[in-house]
Formats: structure tokens, sequence, C-alpha cells
């Protein structure tokens, strides 16, 4: 300990220095602290470039699926969800949801935002089943029968005997779930509802938001009764304060450097870190336990050195164990991290290992100064207790303990012999399994919830399939279809799936619903361009990301969605590999390719991987204690005899496991790596002391063995009771996982204990190895110090501008100057439309268009030209004047060589899948004073052109209800007095969409657009329209707008 002198001597001269850096750095490391951020996820047990999380990455992006919060409405019994107050609270919920401010609104999904695809007398109808809620039973009686008509949502929406409903929630950031589900929480909670319903939040969306405060909650109770505890067992074992003040501080500056680290390098928290501060504060007494026991020993051999003598003294000799010691802990933590492929396994086994250096490291340095300045108050008869001087109480059972153990040396090594068969059988047996919601106590609500929707509804948990063909718009081929149908019956016949959903299930409702609703016809469709032709019919008359979830933009990938009532890893393995067993016999022909992805693949690979993991941490932290006490014993027997206690208490904890029915999970498989490195701490202070015995009685070999309990062994008892009750606090967390896993560490270290007591001193009793002689002299290597620093600044900067306006004319002129242009000239033009999803996947359209003034009404006609699936279809709309009188509406579908009628579309619903409302496409880039007030905000210049800026606001609630729009924003061109850009806001005051009109042409002398865009800012589907061949007044004929003019196409 040459440099270790040095600076040891450095110390003792100037504590009042090195305690005035030590809170310096302990400043420096506390401000990063409140940086630290959580990550809950079960993600987070695999890396980012794991390819089950690549591959659910895809599947977001590809289908916007991400993990949802999901709303139960337990009615209490069956049928009882179908009264009209529960249908109504259903609605309150979907509203309610849907004004939180990380909430997808488009992706709020429950009876009431779905809608029902039903037959009427003369044709199809796509209506909302709760718009509005039903008012009377009657009402909510045809609201079930429709339901009971619609498998798809029998088990996925509504359970199947009617006692409970389920909304699912998507959030637009996932990282925020936390402060979503206490926000969804909130709203539940004050949400009025009948008597005998009740409310569940659940999904995995629910555990990582609930996992969140779980987590911080267990940490607060936690950690200060861990604190507590340690400092109370160190307060007993030397009957004074000062020692236990001196291991509080310890235990403050270890515990807030290591998590200060953490956050200052950006490392997240992970559910397994909240054992690592519980930890660290058992971890980290013990070597100040070691130093001040041996400290009391020279004070009380009263040998006339000064008391900083004594201190320098103590910390001199006691370097050598306490810096083996906290290499070899090290070297546990460190298999564990390099065994593990799992980042939360490495990351904790990391800074376990580093909060291990630090405690050192302020053992030798933070100690000493607090020794010197703050004197230990006399010990001396209990330390010549310990010592060996006094045999009564602890000592003398220790002693006694000592000398059973050597007469009966043989019964112990044949007793210990038969535990270790009985673990090494066990080892044999142990079986992995984990379950996310298994984290929770039963009791908990989100646990509640996920019990009471598996038992009803067909499950909380997903896995997903993609199917991909080889073409944009494979999927229309009946034949491709067929086979995800099969794919789906294979997977509903595996255990715990409670349904399967995709495309093929709304095409079935489709063709049923257009063939008088006769059940025969709940198959697929018989032709590609039947299929093409009832997406083109649903999108007419319903939101065009509908079917997102379902179907890529260009109709080459599906997705089919299991859900299944079991999340265990036992449970579902079978399905798991079920389907990926199918998977690779019945696809990857060139025609359909399938692959696998979702939330129980994810937790598949990683809890699979625990095994493998367990033992690849076992044996390297076995190979690394051993290398390292072999190299500082300088002996190879020696660093196998210190491995013999902690694989003892290893085997032992199998055969414990076994009998217990316990399985390897996400905390159990920690703790064979972590107990080999606390362990191997006992064993070494035991050879060490046993070694410097030896030299003190070369002649007596019975009373250096007997002497080593008395001092050492009372020293190590309370070391272990430190580090046990630190892992012992564990078994009081909320986190069921870290429960399992600290009783079991603490099961680990009390046998190492009682074995580094017992067996290794009945081993080497029998062996006698030669490196217990005296004449053996210890290697002493030097080791180097490094610290490091790490410092980080941030500053951001926001400027705004301000905008003039000028004199303008008045609102209502600027609308009736707009509205005059081309007001009643009869129009003809094609349109090319190019539908664009978030995915950037397109799909293309191309129409010819006309439109009449009649009478009574305005209409149009619009006939599909391509693509070919969908050529000749055709879409006839008779737009009455008159505000009480419900438009007209008809569709031709070539496959079926018929029109149909189709019900009137909600003047606020989107038309043919664009992201234009039928009141946008009526109104042609006009403005509709009797709905809106408007007002003139300003106006601005570009160049020579003058533009005003309108604001209109819906004149009142109930007309913003049909509109779907709060406000809108208008940028009017003067000089032709268009609107070249429209900004529209949604119920709630957000941005929805934005129309920009890309160019604008003269056509006989009347200036109109020949191209716009609209932009969904919500859903990021956006819309091209591309005018051409536009002719005003072109003699079109009445007979044109009529449903005969459909059949025959022109």
């Amino acid at each position: 300990m040459k440099g270790g002198a040095a600076l040891l001597n450095g110390v003792l001269a100037a504590p009042r220095r090195v305690l005035a850096l030590g809170a310096l750095v302990l400043a420096l490391a506390a401000a990063f602290v409140p940086a630290l951020e959580k990550d809950v996820r079960s993600d987070a047990f695999l890396s980012p470039d794991d390819p089950a999380i690549v591959a659910r990455e895809q599947v977001k992006r590809q289908f916007g699926l991400s993990d949802p919060l999901v709303v139960a409405l337990d009615a209490g019994q069956p049928e009882a969800v179908y009264s009209p107050a529960n249908l109504a609270l259903l609605a309150d919920i979907a509203e309610a949801v849907k004004a939180l401010p990380n909430i997808d609104r488009e992706r709020v999904f429950s009876l009431a935002t779905e809608s029902n695809i039903a037959a009427t007398p003369d044709g199809l109808a796509i209506s909302p089943f709760l718009d509005p809620p039903p008012a009377s039973r009657a009402q909510a009686e045809h609201v079930r029968v429709a339901v009971s008509r619609f498998p798809l949502y029998l088990g996925s929406l509504v359970a199947e005997d009617g006692s409970m409903a389920l909304t699912v929630v998507e959030l637009k950031n996932e990282s925020l779930a936390e402060q979503s589900y206490r926000q969804l929480r909130q709203v539940l909670l004050d949400l009025p509802r009948p008597p005998g319903t009740t409310l569940h939040l659940a999904g995995e969306g629910a555990i990582s938001g609930y996992m969140g405060s779980y987590v911080d909650q267990d940490a607060q109770r936690l950690i200060p009764v861990a604190w507590l505890i340690i400092t109370a067992v160190v307060f007993l074992g030397f009957r004074r304060l000062g020692p236990a003040l001196y291991a509080d501080v310890i235990m403050l500056f270890t515990v807030v450097s290591t998590v200060g680290l953490m956050a200052a390098l950006g490392i997240k928290f992970y559910v397994i870190s909240n054992a690592l501060p519980v930890i660290l504060i058992g971890i980290a007494v013990a070597d100040t336990i070691h130093v001040v026991s041996h400290y009391d020993e020279l004070r009380a051999r009263a040998t006339g050195e000064s008391h900083r003598e004594l201190v320098s003294r103590a910390v001199r000799e006691m370097w050598r164990p306490v810096t083996i010691t906290s290499l070899t802990t090290m070297a546990g933590f460190a298999g564990l991290a390099l065994a593990s492929f799992m980042p939360p396994f490495r990351y904790f086994g990391w800074f376990a290992a580093l909060g291990v250096g630090l405690a050192w490291l302020y053992t030798l340095v933070i100690l000493p100064a607090l020794m010197v300045l703050f004197t230990p108050r006399a010990a001396v008869e209990r330390a010549r207790e310990g010592g060996g001087q006094d045999r009564r109480g602890l000592a003398g059972a220790l002693s006694r303990l000592g000398e059973g153990t050597l007469d009966s040396s043989g019964r112990v090594l044949l007793l210990a012999g038969v535990l270790v068969a009985a673990g090494l059988y066990a080892a044999t047996r142990l079986q992995v399994d984990d379950d996310p919601i298994g984290v929770f106590h039963r009791d908990e609500p989100v646990a509640v919830a996920d019990r009471l929707i598996n038992a009803r509804m067909d499950g909380t948990n997903t896995l997903d399939v993609v199917v991909e063909a080889p073409e944009a718009e494979g999927l229309f081929d009946p034949r491709r279809l067929r086979r995800i149908e099969a794919l789906q019956a294979y997977i509903e016949t595996l255990p715990h799936v409670g349904g399967t959903v995709s495309i093929v299930d709304y095409l079935k409702q489709m063709n049923r619903a257009l063939n008088d609703d006769d059940p025969a016809y709940y198959r697929i469709p018989d032709s590609a361009d039947s299929v093409a032709q009832f997406f083109l019919l649903y999108a007419a008359m319903s939101d065009p990301a509908d079917f997102e979830e379902e179907v890529d933009y260009d109709y080459r990938s599906a997705n089919v969605r299991v859900y299944a009532t079991a999340g265990g890893y036992r449970d579902t393995r079978p399905l798991v590999e079920g389907v990926r067993d199918y998977v690779a016999r019945h696809f990857g022909d060139g025609d359909l390719a399938a692959s696998i992805s979702g939330r129980l693949y994810i937790n598949y690979r990683w809890i699979k991987g625990l095994a493998d993991s367990h033992f690849g941490g076992l044996l390297l932290s076995l190979v690394m204690v051993w290398a390292v006490s072999a190299l500082l014993f300088r002996s190879l027997l020696a660093g196998c005899l210190t491995l013999v206690p902690v694989v003892a208490s290893v085997l032992v904890v199998y055969a414990v496991m076994g009998l217990a029915g316990i399985t390897l999970g996400m905390g159990t498989s920690m703790f064979a790596a972590i107990a080999v490195g606390l362990g191997i701490d006992f064993a070494i202070h035991t050879l060490d002391r046993l070694r410097s015995l030896g030299r003190t009685h070369p002649d007596d070999p019975r009373r250096a063995f007997v002497d080593l309990y008395p001092g050492t062994g009372r020293a190590l008892l309370y070391n272990a009771l430190a580090v046990a009750c630190g892992f012992g606090i564990l078994v009081f967390s909320k986190i069921v996982s870290l429960t399992t896993f600290g009783w079991i560490v603490m099961m680990a270290i009390v046998t190492s204990f009682i074995a580094s007591m017992t067996l290794l001193p009945a081993l080497l009793w029998r062996l006698q190895p030669s490196f217990l002689r005296p004449d053996w002299t210890p290697a002493r290597p030097g080791l180097r110090w490094a610290a490091v620093l790490l410092t980080c600044a941030l500053a951001i900067f926001l400027v705004g501008g301000a905008a003039a306006a000028e004199e303008s004319p008045t609102a209502d002129e600027i609308v009736a100057s707009m509205n005059a242009v081309g007001a009643d000239r009869s129009l003809s033009r094609k349109v090319r439309m190019v539908l664009t999803d978030s995915r950037g996947k397109q799909r293309d359209r191309e129409t010819v268009s006309y439109r009449k003034r009649f009478e009574d009404s305005l209409r149009t006609v619009v006939f599909y030209l391509a693509p070919a699936n969908v050529r000749g279809t055709a879409f006839l709309t008779w737009d009455y004047d008159a505000a009480d009188r419900e438009d007209d509406q008809w569709l031709y579908l070539p496959a079926l060589r018929k029109s149909r009628r189709i019900p009137a579309a909600d003047r606020g619903d989107y038309f043919l899948g664009t992201d234009l409302t039928y009141e946008d496409i009526k109104l042609d880039g006009k403005l509709a004073p009797v709905d809106y007030h408007f007002a003139l905000e300003g106006s601005e210049r570009d160049g020579d052109y003058l533009y005003y800026l309108l604001r209109g606001e819906p004149r009142s609630e109930a007309i913003a209800g049909e509109l779907g729009y709060s406000r809108i924003e208008v940028r009017v061109d003067a000089s032709t007095w268009l609107a070249v850009e429209v900004a529209f806001f949604d119920l709630q005051g957000q941005p929805l969409k934005t129309l920009e009109v890309t160019g604008i042409v003269e056509v006989d002398g009347t200036w109109t657009r020949e191209g716009l865009e609209v932009s969904n800012h919500q859903t990021g589907h956006t819309t091209r329209f591309e005018f051409y061949d536009i002719a005003f007044d072109g003699g079109i004929d009445d007979s044109l707008f009529t449903r005969q003019a459909l059949e025959r196409g022109r």
C-alpha cells in the first residue's frame, strides 16, 4: 500500500479539506439526480436492435399500432352494458378521453366511436352505433341487436354476455404514459356512473403508466426504511452511535454518487433499478464495519499509540481484505453485466459494481477523515469481547461454533454434500417464467382490471402477424385473403387465444350486408374487383383512416391482431411458437410472406433468454471472482476455496426454489451472480484472517482457527446482517419480482455467511493448505486511483415576430365576393386524387365529375376512371337546399351490377376516403355565412398580392358538432377572391388540417382552382387534388344525374 499510504497520510493530515472536497463531489452528484429518467416498459429488456423490437417498430410505422390503455366498463351482470345509462356512459368516456392532451383522438375505439355495417331495404348503412346514445330501452335493444350481428366486436369491444364493454385508447407519445395514466384515471373517477357499474383501467399502456408511479412510491418507501434498519444494525453491533453515523455518511456518499452518475450519463432507471439504492445501502457499510471493528480491537490492546495512529493502522491493516472483497464483489456484478443481453440487467450490474467501488473509495478516504475529526467513544470492553479476550455472550457463542465445526468437520462436509447434491438436481429442474402483470400485487387496481378483462373479453395481451403480398393491391386477391382467414382459424385453436381480427373480418361483414344481411354471405367476396369496390364503398361513407390498423395504404400488407387471455411466458410460449411454426410452413413461398411482432413476442424473446443470462452470469461471475481471489492470494487453490461457500449457497437456494415452485423470472434470474459477488466477501475475510492468525500461532493451528470466530466472526456476522437486511428490505417492495429477488438473495447471503463459518473452516481444517503456513508472504499489488467529472450545459432561445395589418373591406363583403365567383354555373372536370397515409403510402384515383344547379338542389355525380378494379364505380348525390330534407346518395358497384342507396352522410363525414368532408366538397372553396360568423383578422402583402385573413366560428355548438370544426382560418386572395389557404381546428381547438391551393387558373372568365392539397395534422394523412379538363356551362344533360346513368356509366 505504498501509494495508498501516502494518500492515507494526506487524508489524516487534512481531514477537513477531504470532507469539504467530498461534500463538493456529493453536491455535484446530487445535482444530476433530478434529471434521472425512468423507463419501466417491457421493451426496455431488449436492445433497440433486437429483431423483436425492430419488427414492432416497423408495425408501429406501418399500421400505427401502439400499446393502448384499456378502459373496462363492468356492468355487473349479463346484458347490462346495453342499458341506456351504460351506453351513455360509454359515449361520455370516449368524449372525456379525447379531451386529454396526450390521447390520439383518431385512435380511441369503443362502441361510441365505431360504426355498424348493416343492410338496409335498398342499400347499405355504415353508421355509428351510438350517435346519439339511445334514450330508451327500445333504442338500447336496437344497439344490442346490431352488435350481436357484428361478430368482429363481440369479445373485442363488448363481452359476448353483454356484461362488459371496452374503450381502447392509444397515446401520441408513449413516453408520457405515466402522466396520461394519471389523467385518465382521474377522468374516470370524476365520471358519474349508474349503480352497479364500475370502471377499470388496464392494458399495456396502463401497466407502463401505473408502473412509473409504482416505482417512485416503492423507492420513497424502501430507501428510508433500509437506511433506518442498516443504521440500527450497526448501532446494535457496536453499541454506540459513532459507527452508525460513519456508516450513514458512507451510505449517503455511495448511493447519491452512483445514482447521480447514472443520471449524468443519461442511463435510464428501470424497474429492477429500484433495488439498486437499497442494495448499495447494505453493501456500502460492510467495509466500514470491518475498519471500525479492527480499530476497536487495536484500541483494546492498549498499545500506547495515539488516536490518529490507531486510525491509520486500522485502515492500513484492513486495506488488503476490504480491497479484495470489493474487487470480488465488483467482479460478481460485472459478471451479471457481461453475461446479460438485456439493458436493465447490464446497467444494473455495471452501476452496482461502480457503487461497490465508490463505497470502497469512500471507506478508505472519507471514513478515516471522519474518525480523526470525531474521536470514537471508548469501547474497550466491547473490543475485548470481540478480540478473543472475553468468551462471554456473542463472542463465546461464536467460539463454541468454531470448536464444534472443527470437532465435527466430517459431518459438516457430509451435510454440505447432501445439500449441494439437492441443489444440483434442483438446478436442472428450474423453469423459466414471468408475466409483466405479475410485477404488481394481485390487489393493485391494474392487476384486478387485467384479470377481469381476461375473464370476460378476448384478452389484454396481443400478438401481431404481418402478412405481405409482393405487389401493391395484392391483398385484393380472394385467394390470398383466404390464406389469411386460414391463419386466423389456426391461431384461434391455440391455448389462451381469445380471438383474432384482420381486414378479412370487415370484408366478410360488408359482403353480408350488401347481400341483404344473409348469413351465408359472411365470407370473403369472390373477386378482386369486388374487394376493391368494397373498400371504396366503405371510404365513401366513413373515415379514410378506419382500416389503418388492419391494412396498409396500398393494400400490400395486412396485420392480423391476436388477443390472448394470458401473458405469462409458460402460458403463451405454445401460442408464439405455434404461430411461428405455422408461418414458416405456410408462408414465404413468394406469394405471401408473414412475420411475427407484438407485445407477446417481445415478452417471449426477453423472458426466453433469462435462463441463458442467468447461468451465463453465474459462470462468468464465478470465473471472475476466482481469478481475482487466486491472483490476490497468489494461489489457485485459494481461489477455488473462496468459491466453496458461494457455490454451496447458490445450490441451496436452487433447492429451495425447486421445493417452493419458484421459477426464473425478471428478479430471480439476477440472484446467482449477485450472490457470488456478495457471498465471496465472507470467504475472503475468513481465509485472509486465518492466514494472519496462522502467523500469530504457528505452533497451534487449532487456536488459530478458533480465534477466527470472536473477532472476525463477529464482524462478518454484522456484515451479513447489514447486507442481508439491505436485500431483506426488498421483501416489503410493492414490486413482486423484487420481493422474490430480495428474500432469495438474503437467503443466499445468510447461507454464504454460515458456509464461510462452517463449511469452509471444516474443509480448510481437513486440507491444511500450504498458503495458510506462516512462511507465506502475501502479495501487495498496487492500485491506481481514478476520478470521472462530467459537466453538461444546454441553452434554448425562442424568437418571435409580429405582423402588420392594413385597412380592408368588411368580413361579410369578402365572403360575399368569394361566394359570387362562378356561382350557379354548371361545372365538369376531371380529377386526379392522390391519397397518402402517414407512412407515405399512396393511392391514386382518377374520376370525372359533373355538377349542376337544379331548382331545389345541387347535384353532383362522380364516375371512377381508374384504377381498373374500381373503374365504372359511380357516386351520385342530390344535396337539397332545404335544411330539413335529408340528402339522397347512391353508389354503383360494377361487381354487384346494381346501384345501392346509401344513407346521406353527415356533412362532417369524410368524402370518399379523402381529407375533405362532404360539406367541404359541396362548398367547393366557398364559405357558408349561415353556419359561421366571420371576422376580419387583418391583411398581408406578398409582393404585388394582397391577402385577407378571415376567422370563422360556428354560430352554435350544434353546428360545430355537425361540421366537426371549432373554427376555421381563411387566407383569401384579393385578386381572385379565392381561398388559397384554410386552417381547420377540431372541437377541442387543436389544429386538425390545412388546405392549401397549389394552382389557380382562369377558365371561361371564372377563376378556379386547378390543384390543392389537404394535410391532416392528427392522422398524418394527406390528399392532393389535381383538376384538369375544366369547363363551365358545358351543356350538361340533366339525365346524367339519375340512378340509370350510374348503371350505364354516363
